[in-house]
């Protein structure tokens, strides 16, 4: 009861109305700086991560492109050595049917030939 008579009597004064004011917006000003500190962190914090996070998805799209790149060129090399293949394929092909074209229908191998197509 005395602390409400004297605050009552202090605050009856022109004097304690302007310190009562200056104690309510120290606290507001104190309160506030409080929350918006924390804010700022999680502000902070929350671009930081955002950027490491835009970084790594960068990284991984370099990555990936120079994956194609390498895939692109090895596919290309493939090609070329399918194509070669396929063209030599053709040749033997061509030549085997030159070959068989000239044998007659009754062509007989003698044994001693296929004894020597055997051991090679």
């Amino acid at each position: 009861m005395l602390f409400f008579k004297l605050a009552a009597k202090i605050l009856n004064t022109p004097a304690g109305v302007i310190l009562a004011a200056l104690c309510a917006v120290s606290l507001a000003v104190f309160v506030w700086h409080k929350v918006d500190k924390s804010s700022a962190v999680r502000h902070a914090v929350a671009e930081y991560v955002a950027d490491v996070e835009l970084r790594a998805v960068r990284a991984r799209l370099d990555e990936l492109r120079r994956r194609k790149a390498v895939s692109d060129g090895a596919n290309h090399n493939l090609q070329i050595e399918v194509n070669k293949v396929n063209a030599e394929a053709e040749a033997s092909a061509q030549e085997l049917e030159r070959y068989v074209s000239t044998v007659e229908d009754g062509c007989v191998v003698q044994p001693g030939l296929l004894d020597r197509l055997r051991s090679r």
